[in-house]
C-alpha cells in the first residue's frame, strides 16, 4: 500500500488531520420539509439552519484551537477560552454529530467530526488536575463549572457511545475527565459548602453522575452519589420547601435549572431504590410553590408572591422546566400538586400545529442567529430531548389548581419557618383575601420583605410585592428603598397571643394575626389580618411614604382622591383608606406582572399613618 493511499485511508476512518478538515457546510432547507420533523423536533430548524455557524467557530489550529469561538451561549463578556461554562455546547456538536433523523446531514460528518474532538480535547486539558473547571477568570476552578459539565458530558457521551466513530483516545480522554469533575463535586468540601448556598449547581451532578454510571459502571462513585444524596437532603433543600439560592429561595433557579437538573437524574433514577429521594424533594418543592402561587380568572398563569427571592425575578409562573427543552417535567406524572404548572398535552398539541403552521409559511427561512444573545444557541435545546417527559392534561390541571389549599379552604393560617436562616413566611386565608407576608435578615439587596402578595377570590391578584424595586415595593420608604429592604425581624401574635418561630411547617391557631417590627429608629409598624381586611399602622419619626403596588389589568380602573384610593376589576373593589387623610401619589409604571401592569401608589406620611386595606366582590361574595 502506497503512503498516499495509508494516508488517505486513515483520513476516511479518522477525519482530517487537525488544521485540514474542510468547513462544515451549511444545510439547505429547500432541500427538506418541514414533514420531516416530527411535532417535538419543530424547533429544531433553526439548530439545523445555523449549526455550521456554531462549528466553524471552532479553530482546527492555534492557540485557541478546540474552543468553541462565538457568543451564542452565555453572555458576550464571558465567551473566553477559560470559560467551561462555553464548552458545554460540546452537546450540540455531538447531537448533530450521532442523531440519526432524515433533516440531520451531519451524522457522520467528518467535519463536524474533527471539531468535536478537537472541542472534547480543549475540554479536556482546560481542567485542572483534580478535576474542576473555571468559568470567570483563569484557573478559577469552582463549582458550578465543573458540576454542570458533569450534566451535559453525560448527555454528551451516551450520544458518542450511541453514534458514529469517534477517535478512540480522546473519546476516553473526555470519559476520564468526565469523571474526575463527578468525584471533584462529590468529595471536595470547599465545593460542597458552596453547593450548600447555590444548590442549583452542586446538583447538577446527579444526572451527570447517573448518566455516567449507566454508561460505565463504578462502584465507587455509585458510593459517592448516595452519601451525598442522603447528605444534601437536608443541606440543599430548606424545611420550608425551596432549594437553597444565596441561602434563600429563588423562584427561577427552582423553576429552570433546579427543574433541569431533577429532570436529568430521573431520567436513570425513576426505576431505582434512588427514585423517591427525587421524588421527596419534588413533593416538598411543589407544596411550598401552593403557598406562594395564586391563579388569576382568565389565562393559565399563576402569580407569584416573590418579593423576598435572592437572585432572579420571576413574578409569574406557567410552566417549568429548563427553557429550550420544553419536554414535560417527568417527575410530576407521580406529584399531582405539580399539576399546576405546564405545558399542558393540550397546550403542547396547540404549540406544534401553530409552530408547523409558521414553517409551512416561511419554509425555508428559520431565524438567523443572533450571535451576542445569551441562548441563541443553548445546549438545553438537547439535554433532555430523548429523555423520559410527561405532561399533564387541561383537565388534570385545572383539577390540581382547584386542589390548592388557599382554593378549597376559607380559612387558615400557616406558616413556614426556614432552619439555616431567620426566614418566616406566612399565610393568611380569611372568606374575602388570601394574603403573604414575609421575614428575615437581607441576604440579597434585591431582597423586599412584607406584605408579598393580595389575592382575592373571583378576582384574582391585586397587590404584589416586586423584587428589587423602588418604588414598585411594599412597605415605609424614608429615603430610596422601603424599610423592608434591609430586612425585618417581627414579633407576631395570632389571637392576641404571642406566636413563637420555630423551623418546619405548621398550622398557627385560628384568631386575627398581628404582625410587629421595627422601620427604622424608634419607629415600629403594625400589619393586622382580620375577617374585614388587612389594618397597617406605621409610626415613624419625620416624613415618610407608605408604598403599595397594586396590580391592574388593562380594563381595571384606579381613582384616587383625599384620603382613599380604589381599584376596580369589574364589579370587585379593592379600597384603600388611611389617616391622616392625605393624596397619594400614582404611578402605572412599566414594571408588569403576566397580564398585570404594577401600579406604585405612595401615601405621604408624617410621624404616624394608619391605613385599611378592604375588599368587596360580585353579588356580596
Amino acid at each position: 500500500m502506497s503512503l498516499l493511499v495509508a494516508i488517505a485511508l486513515s483520513i476516511a476512518i479518522r477525519g482530517a488531520a487537525p488544521g485540514q478538515a474542510s468547513a462544515v457546510a451549511p444545510v439547505d432547507l429547500s432541500k427538506h420539509s418541514p414533514s420531516e420533523f416530527r411535532d417535538d423536533e419543530l424547533d429544531l430548524p433553526y439548530y439545523v439552519a445555523n449549526f455550521h455557524r456554531l462549528a466553524n467557530s471552532i479553530a482546527l489550529s492555534g492557540p485557541r484551537r478546540g474552543f468553541i469561538d462565538i457568543a451564542v451561549w452565555r453572555t458576550p463578556k464571558d465567551n473566553e477560552p477559560y470559560n467551561a461554562r462555553i464548552m458545554e455546547n460540546i452537546l450540540s456538536l455531538a447531537f448533530f454529530y450521532a442523531t440519526n433523523r432524515p433533516w440531520n446531514p451531519y451524522r457522520g460528518d467528518p467535519a463536524v467530526r474533527a471539531r468535536l474532538e478537537a472541542a472534547l480535547e480543549f475540554w479536556t486539558t482546560s481542567q485542572s488536575n483534580d478535576g474542576r473547571f473555571s468559568e470567570y477568570a483563569p484557573r478559577q476552578w469552582s463549582l458550578a463549572p465543573t458540576a454542570f459539565a458533569t450534566k451535559f458530558m453525560g448527555e454528551a457521551l451516551r450520544m458518542i457511545a450511541d453514534g458514529p466513530a469517534i477517535d478512540s483516545s480522546i473519546h476516553r480522554r473526555a470519559i476520564e475527565a468526565d469523571r474526575r469533575a463527578i468525584v471533584a463535586v462529590l468529595t471536595r468540601q470547599d465545593l460542597y459548602e458552596h453547593g450548600r448556598k447555590f444548590s442549583n449547581q452542586f446538583d447538577n451532578v446527579w444526572g451527570g453522575a447517573l448518566a455516567y454510571l449507566s454508561l460505565y459502571p463504578d462502584a465507587a462513585i455509585a458510593r459517592l452519589v448516595r452519601e451525598r444524596l442522603k447528605q444534601t437532603a437536608a443541606d440543599h433543600q430548606s424545611p420550608v420547601g425551596y432549594f437553597y439560592e444565596a441561602d434563600g429561595a429563588d423562584w427561577g433557579y427552582d423553576l429552570n435549572t433546579h427543574h433541569s437538573d431533577l429532570h436529568a437524574a430521573w431520567q436513570y433514577a425513576r426505576a431505582t431504590d434512588l427514585a423517591s429521594v427525587f421524588l421527596d424533594a419534588t413533593r416538598r418543592w411543589y407544596e411550598w410553590l401552593g403557598y406562594n402561587a395564586v391563579p388569576e380568572p382568565s389565562g393559565n398563569a399563576l402569580t407569584l408572591a416573590h418579593g423576598f427571592e435572592t437572585r432572579q425575578k420571576r413574578a409569574v409562573v406557567a410552566d417549568a422546566g429548563a427553557e429550550e427543552s420544553e419536554a414535560g417535567f417527568p417527575i410530576a406524572e407521580h406529584v399531582p400538586a405539580a399539576w399546576i404548572l405546564g405545558p399542558t398535552r393540550e397546550d403542547v398539541a396547540t404549540l406544534a400545529m401553530a409552530r408547523r403552521a409558521a414553517l409551512a409559511r416561511q419554509w425555508p427561512h428559520v431565524d438567523s442567529l443572533a450571535i451576542g444573545s445569551f441562548r441563541a444557541f443553548s445546549p438545553y435545546a438537547f439535554l433532555h430531548r430523548s429523555q423520559v417527559h410527561w405532561n399533564p392534561t387541561d383537565a388534570q390541571r385545572a383539577s390540581a389548581i382547584a386542589s390548592m389549599r388557599h382554593q378549597r379552604e376559607q380559612r387558615f393560617t400557616h406558616q413556614r419557618v426556614d432552619s439555616r436562616q431567620p426566614l418566616t413566611f406566612t399565610y393568611v386565608r380569611r372568606p374575602a383575601y388570601y394574603a403573604a407576608f414575609a421575614s428575615g435578615p437581607r441576604l440579597t439587596a434585591q431582597q423586599r420583605y412584607g406584605l408579598e402578595l393580595l389575592w382575592i377570590p373571583g378576582v384574582g391578584s391585586v397587590l404584589q410585592s416586586q423584587s428589587d424595586g423602588a418604588t414598585t415595593a411594599w412597605g415605609t420608604r424614608g429615603d430610596s428603598l422601603v424599610a423592608e429592604a434591609s430586612g425585618i425581624a417581627p414579633t407576631m401574635r395570632v389571637g392576641g397571643f404571642p406566636v413563637s418561630l420555630r423551623p418546619g411547617s405548621r398550622d398557627l391557631p385560628s384568631g386575627d394575626v398581628t404582625v410587629e417590627y421595627a422601620v427604622g429608629v424608634d419607629s415600629r409598624k403594625t400589619v393586622t389580618f382580620s375577617d374585614r381586611g388587612l389594618r397597617v399602622v406605621v409610626r415613624r419619626r419625620g416624613a415618610f411614604v407608605e408604598q403599595l403596588p397594586l396590580l391592574a389589568l388593562p380594563t381595571d380602573s384606579v381613582a384616587s382622591g383625599p384620603g382613599s384610593i380604589t381599584l376596580a376589576r369589574g364589579n370587585a373593589r379593592v379600597t384603600i383608606r388611611w389617616s391622616p387623610s392625605s393624596v397619594a401619589r400614582v404611578e402605572r409604571t412599566n414594571a408588569r406582572s403576566g397580564e398585570h401592569a404594577v401600579v406604585a401608589v405612595g401615601i405621604p406620611g408624617s410621624d404616624s399613618l394608619r391605613y385599611d386595606i378592604t375588599t368587596s366582590r360580585p353579588n356580596g361574595q
